[in-house]
Order: C-alpha cells, then sequence, then structure tokens
C-alpha cells in the first residue's frame, strides 16, 4: 500500500512540473515574440486583401440599388483582379516574414530559457565557491545560515541546521519539534515548545549575533516559529552594487565579494523573469533656481553617502579577503555588521598577517624553501594594505564632502524659506512625490539575454552546479573567484544602460528592496521550471514603500522645509501603507536642520592612517624577495 500511494504522489508531482514547464514555455513564448510584433506593412496588406472581396460585395449591391440592374462585367474584373493581387502580396509577404523573423524568435526564445536555466546553476556554483578557502567552523556557521534562509525546509533540515550552528542536539530537537507542529497548524502545541527552549535560545542569538548578526536573526526566527513567505523577499547584501562598480572603475576585483556576485546574479534573473522595484522620488517643477538649488543638494547628498559607503564596502571587502585567504577571523562574510566590527576585525587580521610575513621572511633568511610562502604572504599583505588605505582615503573624502554639503544645504534653505514666505502654497505644490519603478520591458530581456548569453557562451563554463566524479570535458572550463567577478562585472555593464545602474538613488532603491528568494528553485531543475519559478518568484514580491514614504516624509521636513501637514500623512497612508503613528511622530518632533547642525553632529567613524609595523613589515619582504630573486 505505501508503494502504491508513493507512486500515485510521484504521478502527481510528476504533473505539477509538467504544469510548470507549460506555464513557462508559455511566458518564454510571449517575451521573445514582444520585440517581433508583424510590422506596418504585412498588417495593412492583411487589410488590402481582407477589403477586396469586401469591396466587390459592397460595389455590386450599391451599383443595383442606384442603377437598378448589376455591375458591368468589366468593372467586376477590376475588383477581382485587386483582391486575387492583394491576397498573393500579403500571403507571400506574410510567408517570408514568418520563415525570417521565426527563426529569430526561437533563438531568442531559447537563449531565455537558457539563461534562465543557467543564471540559478552559477548562483549554487559561487555560493559553493565562497566556501572553499573558509575554515571548516566558518562553512560550518554559513552553511547553516543559507539552510535557516530557505522558505521550505523540513523539519530535519531545521535539526541538521541548528545543530551544526550550535552544536546542542537538545535544541536541534526542539526546532524539529517547533517545524513540525508549525506544518501540521498546531500552534498553540507550538507556542509551549518555543516556551520550553525560550531560555536557551535567547542565549545562543545573543553567543551568535555578536559576529554572525544575520544568521542568528534567522535562528531566532525558526525557533518562534516565524517562516518567511516568498511575497516577503530576503534581504540583500547592502551596497553589493557600489563595490561591484568600483571594481569597474579602479579595475580591482579584489573590491567585489563573491556575496556580491551572488547578489548580481539574483538581480539579473529577478529582472529577466519580470521583476519590477518601486521606488518614491520628490520632484521640483517650480522656480529654476530653486529647482537648481534642489538638484546641487541633492548631488552633494549622495556624494557623502557613496563616501560613507565606501568605507564600509571597503572594509568589507577587506575582512572578505583575508577571511578567504585563511587569515583568522571571527567573520565568515561580514553580512550585518557594524563599520566599527568590521574596522575591528580588519585591524587584528593585518596584525596577524603581518606578523606571519615578518616570520616568514626570518624563516627564509635561513632556508630558501620559505621563499614561495614569504611571497605569496607578501602578496596578500600589500593587497590587503590598498584595500585599507582605500577605506582611509574614503574616510578623508568625507570631510571635504561635508563641507560641500553644508554649502549646498545653506543654499537650498535661503532660498526655499525666501519662497515659503512670499508663495509657501505654492513651494508645497511644486515639490511632487513620484513612484518610479525599475524593471525590463519584453525587448530590453530580450537584449539582455542575448548579450549575457553570448559572453557565457564565450566563457566556456561549465553547466551544472551538481558536482560528480567525472573530470570536465575539454571544452569546459570550471568556475573560480575571478571568472565568477567577471561574470558579475558583465551583468553590471548590460543591466546599466536599461536601468542606469550607476545612479545612486537607483542603487538604493535596489538594495532597500528585499530580493526574490530563490530557495525553491533547486540545482539539476528543467530549465522551463525554472522559468516557470522565476516568473512566480519574481512577480510574487509584494512592493513595499511604507519605510520609503516615511523616510521620504522625515526629508521633506528636514532638508526641503515643508511641513508635514495631516493632508500629507493620510495620502502617505493611503497610497503606501506608511505607519500613521511614525508619521505624526515625525511631524509632531522632526524640525528643519541647519547646515551646522545637521552635519556637525553626524560622526563619521575614523579609519585611522595604516600601521607603521605593517608597512615596515611589507617592504622588508618585498626587499628579501628582490635579493633572492634580482630579475622581480
Amino acid at each position: 500500500m505505501p508503494k502504491l500511494f508513493g507512486l500515485r504522489k510521484n504521478k502527481k508531482l510528476d504533473k505539477v512540473d509538467l504544469q510548470l514547464e507549460e506555464r513557462g514555455l508559455r511566458w518564454l513564448e510571449k517575451v521573445a515574440r514582444a520585440p517581433h510584433q508583424e510590422p506596418w506593412l504585412v498588417v495593412i496588406l492583411q487589410y488590402a486583401w481582407t477589403a477586396g472581396p469586401v469591396t466587390l460585395v459592397a460595389a455590386y449591391f450599391g451599383f443595383y440599388l442606384a442603377y437598378g440592374t448589376l455591375m458591368p462585367i468589366s468593372r467586376a474584373y477590376y475588383f477581382l483582379g485587386y483582391s486575387v493581387i492583394a491576397v498573393a502580396m500579403g500571403v507571400g509577404y506574410r510567408l517570408i516574414y514568418n520563415v525570417t523573423h521565426g527563426r529569430r524568435v526561437a533563438k531568442e526564445r531559447n537563449n531565455l530559457l537558457n539563461l534562465i536555466d543557467q543564471i540559478p546553476e552559477l548562483i549554487y556554483l559561487v555560493r559553493d565557491l565562497s566556501q572553499r578557502n573558509l575554515t571548516e567552523d566558518a562553512r560550518r556557521i554559513h552553511s547553516a545560515g543559507i539552510l535557516l534562509r530557505k522558505l521550505d525546509l523540513g523539519p530535519e533540515w531545521v535539526s541538521t541546521a541548528i545543530e551544526d550552528l550550535t552544536g546542542n542536539t537538545i535544541l536541534s530537537k526542539q526546532a524539529e519539534r517547533i517545524e513540525i507542529f508549525r506544518r501540521a497548524g498546531l500552534y498553540h502545541r507550538m507556542r509551549d515548545v518555543i516556551e520550553e527552549a525560550k531560555e536557551e535560545t535567547d542565549k545562543t542569538y545573543q553567543t551568535l549575533r555578536e559576529n554572525h548578526p544575520r544568521t542568528a536573526e534567522a535562528l531566532k526566527k525558526r525557533l518562534n516559529g516565524i517562516v518567511a513567505r516568498p511575497h516577503h523577499g530576503q534581504k540583500r547584501e547592502p551596497l553589493f552594487i557600489e563595490r561591484v562598480l568600483s571594481a569597474i572603475e579602479e579595475d580591482n576585483e579584489n573590491l567585489m565579494t563573491m556575496n556580491d556576485v551572488e547578489e548580481m546574479l539574483t538581480l539579473c534573473f529577478e529582472l529577466i523573469c519580470g521583476r519590477e522595484i518601486a521606488y518614491l522620488k520628490i520632484e521640483y517643477t517650480g522656480h529654476w533656481h530653486l529647482a537648481k538649488a534642489l538638484d546641487r543638494l541633492e548631488e552633494e547628498r549622495n556624494d557623502l553617502r557613496i563616501s560613507r559607503a565606501r568605507v564600509y564596502s571597503r572594509l568589507k571587502a577587506l575582512t572578505n579577503l583575508l577571511s578567504s585567504a585563511g587569515v583568522h577571523t571571527d567573520f565568515t562574510s561580514g553580512t550585518g555588521l557594524s563599520t566599527q566590527k568590521l574596522l575591528a576585525s580588519a585591524t587584528q587580521s593585518l596584525d596577524e598577517l603581518s606578523l606571519q610575513v615578518r616570520d616568514a621572511r626570518q624563516l627564509s633568511l635561513r632556508t630558501s624553501k620559505h621563499l614561495m610562502a614569504l611571497s605569496v604572504k607578501s602578496q596578500l599583505l600589500e593587497k590587503s594594505l590598498r584595500l585599507y588605505n582605500e577605506s582611509r582615503y574614503a574616510y578623508l573624502k568625507q570631510g571635504k564632502d561635508t563641507q560641500h554639503l553644508k554649502k549646498a544645504l545653506k543654499n537650498w534653505q535661503r532660498l526655499s524659506s525666501k519662497y515659503q514666505d512670499q508663495k509657501n502654497e505654492n513651494l508645497k505644490r511644486s515639490l511632487i512625490i513620484s513612484e518610479q519603478s525599475i524593471g525590463l520591458d519584453d525587448e530590453d530581456k530580450v537584449a539582455v539575454a542575448n548579450t549575457l548569453r553570448q559572453f557565457l557562451t564565450e566563457s566556456r563554463l561549465r553547466k551544472g552546479s551538481l558536482r560528480n566524479d567525472l573530470p570536465l570535458s575539454p571544452t569546459e572550463k570550471d568556475i573560480t573567484e575571478t571568472r565568477a567577478r567577471e561574470i558579475a562585472i558583465e551583468i553590471a555593464t548590460i543591466l546599466d544602460p536599461y536601468i542606469e545602474l550607476h545612479d545612486p538613488q537607483i542603487q538604493r532603491a535596489i538594495e532597500s528592496a528585499n530580493a526574490a528568494s530563490l530557495a525553491n528553485i533547486e540545482p539539476g531543475m528543467s530549465a522551463r521550471t525554472k522559468a516557470s519559478l522565476g516568473e512566480a518568484v519574481a512577480t510574487a514580491v509584494e512592493k513595499n514603500l511604507a519605510a520609503n514614504a516615511e523616510k521620504l516624509a522625515q526629508n521633506l521636513i528636514r532638508y526641503y522645509r515643508v511641513p508635514l501637514s495631516d493632508r500629507t500623512i493620510d495620502f502617505l497612508v493611503k497610497t503606501y501603507d506608511a505607519d500613521s503613528e511614525r508619521l505624526k511622530f515625525i511631524a509632531r518632533y522632526e524640525t528643519p536642520l541647519s547646515a551646522r547642525y545637521s552635519l556637525d553632529n553626524v560622526s563619521a567613524m575614523e579609519v585611522p592612517p595604516p600601521k607603521q609595523s605593517w608597512q615596515i613589515d611589507l617592504y622588508n619582504a618585498k626587499k628579501t624577495l628582490s635579493r633572492k630573486y634580482p630579475s622581480t
């Protein structure tokens, strides 16, 4: 009986999979055909040959009604000849069009299908690649965090992840029971188990959140019976677009982490599958001088944000570089950590690396067999110091950007005060809140798919993420960190003309919107199933502009000196589902800031100069290597 039941279940699953594939094929066909709608000539000729017979019949009846006799045969021949020629031209041209352009539609559909098939596999490859150089403990924590963030996770999976993460078999068993009762809908019993495990849960959470806040949050939610839904999505890596674009601009791949590569692949997959990301924008349509001052203010605010972001991004890239190189660090990826903790970790790791270089140099002076280790470690120290210096330069640039912003803010507030005194209502009406969206239309999807597919084909990377003992074919290459970063750079380059990825406002909008969860797309699924699931998860993520609206309301008062009226609050609540109580709190206590107060009271974390010991150890190592290898 169980065997028969299992057979029926498998048939049911096969049917579901088949339906998903059919849905994916229909969607691909629609996207691929969109850029190649029939041209006007085809439409005109179709009307012509259709109108021929209709005109002939109308002419016969019209002539008979007017003159009481049938139309002369000579005129009938004219309409008949016109109909035959129009039909022949219309059918012939349509056949030629279908033969030539039908192949292009099929090719572009295949490009879309192959790209949708390959991107999730690349995501899994990059995710696995990021663990290659981690220690066993770091891999254990990183893997458990990934498992806990999956949506459809069975009780055994939850138990395994909790046990790997904590080493506590009792807590892992309680987590399994919580998941079982949650799936069965027995919520009161689930809460009993949650209460039993509460003390141990809080203790574990506090211990873990110190160095792994994102994983700690996922653990806490699971142990409280909270599971994310597809429409919630998943948080993105902060500032990942800035790091990728900086790697392109500065020709330094070390600025980009493997997590950034994964995020860029996910963004591309979302957009190809139809994701649209909404955000709010303030536009001014009034006086020219005031509009110019507002544009200048926004530019300076963006510059200061970028400077602050670069401090964080460079420190994050530095900790990831040191961690992947095997230098001791308490962090696996740095996700969710503050800038202060990243700086402390980077400083500690650089101290350790500098000591390793010093020891390797001492050993190489005695015997040449340690020269290779000295060369490798000194190169790593040189790369690390370059990243540290870039974070230091970004910190110093904040001072200049702060002065520029203070000047722009002072100019805007002076002009806006002047116009508010004269035409208060006009200033309010001239500030327009507009909802914008980031996405690709069908024609853009085809263009992006064609270009990226060509790049991946030329790269000759392995197609699947499933590992086996068979060697790669001579035409395939295994993915490396350098090749993975090249893919992310290519994606950013391809997407930029379509969605203006270089615009800081676009970057903030993308990073503040949760990413679609690809947890249900597993390695080895068919391409059409991935296409169907991809479309479903991309369109399922809910549009949540509440936080964006609240931040915008705060900026209206703080920078633009526009009071937050009850009417504006009602508009933001009804339109964007903002929190009414929070908006009223902002309206009551937020005040327009002066240039001095708004910026002098924002303390930037100081990045000190690199330690002399690091530079001395690097200099001595290079000097030793140059003596041993004079040609270098």
